[in-house]
């Protein structure tokens, strides 16, 4: 694995980032659209005020982005899936991609630790994410981060003619276990 670049910053993304997370996205999907969820046709679709929109969600939910070299390389967010208080305990893990010139670098594993401490530290009980499949570098790093595979839907996606299916993961907050350093 290639090193963390000296030159990296992870803060959270504003309405302001919504043209780097809109290229960035797109930058993704076009090198393989089966980890994003949807085709590239589907992603240039997406409107820069619905960008704009979605990194607008408001306070506890985040998007938090690296910059290296002050360019957008990768993202990791977090969204709560219930404004009452009977769901407040979960949230949803989703939005982790880099850019392939900056895989490997433990860039991946760096966002991710920033978004679960983020929702420990908004009183999140379990996060929840879905990985579609293959992606076998998502899964081991979910994995290696203390995640558990509780169910898998059959044919989740339909991308370029191929059924995909979705594995659920799920993360519990054991009390002084989790350390974002992992």
């Amino acid at each position: 694995m290639k090193k963390l670049p000296s030159d990296l910053t992870i803060r959270q993304l504003t309405s302001a980032d919504a043209e780097a997370f809109q290229k960035l996205r797109r930058e993704v999907t076009a090198d393989n659209p089966v980890p994003m969820g949807l085709t590239l046709e589907e992603e240039l679709s997406r409107t820069l005020e619905g960008f704009r929109d979605q990194l607008s969600y408001p306070f506890p939910n985040a998007v938090f982005g690296a910059f290296v070299s002050g360019s957008l390389a990768g993202t990791a967010a977090v969204a709560w899936p219930s404004k009452f208080p009977s769901s407040r305990h979960k949230t949803n893990l989703w939005g982790v991609f880099v850019t392939p010139t900056h895989r490997g670098t433990g860039l991946g594993r760096a966002l991710v630790s920033r978004a679960i401490s983020h929702a420990f530290e908004n009183g999140v009980r379990r996060i929840n994410l879905q990985v579609f499949t293959p992606n076998t570098e998502a899964i081991s790093l979910y994995d290696s981060l203390g995640f558990q595979l509780f169910g898998k839907e059959p044919e989740a996606v339909y991308i370029n003619g191929e059924y995909h299916d979705g594995a659920h993961m799920s993360l519990l907050r054991q009390e002084n276990t989790y350390c974002a350093a992992q």
